[in-house]
């Protein structure tokens, strides 16, 4: 089981979210050198990122990317590794002719909190005509930093915010929660915070700065014990076509299964359309 639940969750969701509009490479290996990028996203030519789906995401879809999720604020240390990640990545498309100078890869790191002194320390600036809470260091390192709690709480930064951390992420996951069943974003990020939160409360081995510090929100339970007991639903009607397929009648298949006989007799009618 991994150490690091929020770095799987952040890789994850980032993945989901970003594969429709190019390639993603999690954990991609920096050419000759033992260090890893969390993820690494292409764009597609012919794929134009939909801002109605991915927010502020879309805009920093433009370019090819890597993307470092932190659950705490980075250390100095931890920017320049990043950094240093960038540089050697730059590195080798150079010396395979493959960089190109009109869409260099940007580095997108993405953190709940850091101070003014640390973003003074990089020379970090607001970046022009971005949301609050987005910062650019030197145009040359080509690259940002996201302050997940300073991002204005609307639908733009909705899947960025699910990156916070306490009442930020809760009122993501509420937002999550709110928008309509049928939206397989909904389900893709309750499922894998949900994953994330079995993990986390079942692991003795998790760090201390990895312990949830989200509240869960009461409709995510709810949902929760939603999935759950469609989950049971669906598996004691696979109990019941079991017993009818071995000619048990539809009276003692409801008996035992506790469905009612209607529910056994469309149980049956809906098999056998499926099997025509």
């Amino acid at each position: 089981m991994t150490r690091h639940p929020f770095d799987q969750l952040a890789k994850q969701l980032l993945e989901q979210l970003l594969l429709p509009c190019g390639d993603v490479e999690i954990s991609k290996e920096v050419p000759g050198e033992p260090h890893f990028i969390d993820l690494y996203f292409s764009p597609q030519t012919n794929v134009t990122p939909d801002p109605q789906t991915l927010g502020i995401l879309a805009a920093m879809l433009q370019s090819p990317g890597l993307f470092e999720p932190f659950r705490n604020p980075p250390s100095v240390e931890d920017m320049e590794s990043c950094l240093l990640k960038r540089l050697w990545l730059v590195s080798s498309l150079r010396r395979r002719n493959t960089f190109n100078s009109n869409h260099p890869p940007l580095l997108w790191i993405i953190a709940p909190t850091v101070s003014q002194n640390f973003l003074n320390s990089f020379s970090a600036v607001k970046k022009e005509n971005w949301l609050s809470g987005i910062y650019e260091l030197a145009p040359a390192l080509k690259a940002i930093i996201i302050v997940v709690h300073q991002l204005p709480k609307t639908s733009e930064t909705l899947w960025l915010r699910l990156l916070g951390k306490g009442r930020v992420q809760q009122q993501a996951v509420e937002e999550v929660i709110a928008l309509p069943e049928e939206d397989s974003r909904r389900a893709i990020a309750l499922r894998l915070l949900s994953i994330w939160k079995v993990t986390v409360e079942m692991s003795p081995e998790i760090p201390e700065e990895e312990e949830l510090t989200m509240p869960i929100p009461q409709a995510f339970l709810e949902w929760e014990n939603q999935v759950e007991q469609r989950g049971e639903q669906r598996g004691i009607k696979k109990v019941a076509l079991n017993l009818m397929q071995t000619g048990m009648s539809l009276s003692q298949v409801s008996e035992v299964t506790g469905l009612s006989l209607e529910e056994v007799q469309n149980l049956q009618a809906d098999h056998k359309e499926n099997n025509q």
